[in-house]
C-alpha cells in the first residue's frame, strides 16, 4: 500500500470519509449474492440477517459507549486536583518557550516550540567543532528538516487530532536526546560552555515536544472517543430500527416465499445501514490504535 494512502487511512483522513469507504467495501462484498440474482426466493435467511444485525448493533453500541464513558469519567476530578493540573500545565507552557506570553492554541504553541528547537539546532552547528566529521552529530542535518516538515503539516488536517497530533508522530525524540547527551559527555569543559548550554537547551526542547505530544494526544483521544460514541448513537437509531422493521414486514408474509420485488430494495437498504456502526467503529479505532502504537513509550525509552 502506498505510504500516502496508508497514512490517510490510518491517521490523517477524515474519519467519516474513511468510514464511508469501509462501508462501501463491506456493502459490495456482502451484497454480491443479491445483485447476482436480483430476487429473493426465501425469507428465512433474511430473518437470520435482520436478527443478527439487531443483536450485533445493540451489543456493539452499548459496549463501545459504556467503555468510552468509563474512560471519560476519569475527567471528573475535585477542584483541588483541577487547580493543580491547571497550574502544572501553565508552568509547562511558560517554561517551554522563551517568551513572556506563550500562545494557548496547541498548533501555535507547537509551531513556536518547533521554531525554537530549529534555531537551537542551527546554533549547535556553529558551536560544535569539526561537526562534519563527528558521527554523533547527524541530528544537525536531520532535526531541522524534521522540524520544517512538521511545521508545514501543523494545522492542515481536517480535524484537531490529525492537524496537531499526527505531524508530531515522526520525530525520534529519544534518539535525538541521547545524541545530545553523548555530545555533552564528549565536550565537557569550560572551553565548550556555550556548546554545553545549547545542548542542554536543545535537549529540554525535545523533551518538551515529547511532553506536548503525549499531553495533546491524551486530550484529543478523549475527544475522538466522545465523537465515536455520539456518532454511534446517532446512526444506531436507523441501524437497529430498519432490521426491526424488516422483521415486522417479513412477519406479514403467510409463506416462506417473497412475492414482492420491493422486498429486495428493503433488504438491500437494511443490510447497508446495518453495517454503518461497524464501519464507524473500524474507522475510529484504526486511528486510535495507530496513534497509541506511536506513543506507547516516552522519553528516554523508545520502542
Amino acid at each position: 500500500m502506498d505510504d500516502r494512502v496508508s497514512r490517510w487511512l490510518l491517521l490523517s483522513g477524515d474519519r467519516f470519509s474513511v468510514a464511508t469507504g469501509i462501508l462501501f467495501t463491506m456493502a459490495v462484498v456482502v451484497l454480491i449474492p443479491l445483485f447476482s440474482q436480483f430476487a429473493i426466493r426465501n425469507l428465512t435467511p433474511l430473518i437470520y440477517i435482520a436478527s443478527a444485525l439487531i443483536g450485533g448493533n445493540i451489543t456493539l453500541i452499548t459496549l463501545v459507549v459504556a467503555i468510552n464513558q468509563v474512560i471519560l469519567s476519569q475527567e471528573l476530578e475535585s477542584p483541588g486536583s483541577l487547580r493543580d493540573e491547571i497550574d502544572q500545565s501553565d508552568d509547562y507552557r511558560q517554561a517551554a518557550l522563551d517568551q513572556p506570553a506563550p500562545p494557548t492554541d496547541p498548533a501555535d504553541f507547537l509551531q513556536q516550540l518547533l521554531q525554537q528547537t530549529r534555531e537551537r539546532t542551527d546554533s549547535l552547528a556553529e558551536f560544535l567543532p569539526n561537526s562534519s566529521g563527528d558521527p554523533d552529530t547527524h541530528l544537525i542535518d536531520e532535526l531541522p528538516e524534521e522540524c520544517d516538515q512538521i511545521s508545514e503539516e501543523l494545522g492542515t488536517g481536517p480535524d484537531k487530532l490529525s492537524s496537531v497530533i499526527v505531524p508530531l508522530l515522526g520525530i525520534e525524540y529519544a534518539t535525538h536526546i541521547h545524541e545530545c547527551h553523548q555530545l555533552e559527555s564528549a565536550y565537557e569543559g569550560d572551553e565548550h560552555e556555550q556548546l554545553l548550554s545549547t545542548l542542554d537547551a536543545l535537549s529540554a526542547d525535545l523533551k518538551n515536544l515529547d511532553i506536548a505530544r503525549q499531553y495533546f494526544t491524551t486530550a484529543f483521544m478523549k475527544e475522538e472517543l466522545a465523537q465515536l460514541s455520539r456518532s454511534l448513537l446517532y446512526v444506531g437509531v436507523l441501524a437497529i430500527s430498519l432490521p426491526v422493521a424488516l422483521l415486522v414486514q417479513l412477519a406479514t408474509f403467510p409463506t416462506a416465499a417473497a412475492p414482492m420485488p420491493m422486498l429486495f430494495v428493503f433488504a438491500l437498504l437494511t443490510a447497508v445501514v446495518g453495517l454503518i456502526p461497524l464501519a464507524l467503529l473500524i474507522a475510529f479505532i484504526l486511528r486510535v490504535a495507530t496513534v497509541a502504537q506511536h506513543i506507547a513509550s516516552i522519553t528516554p525509552f523508545m520502542t
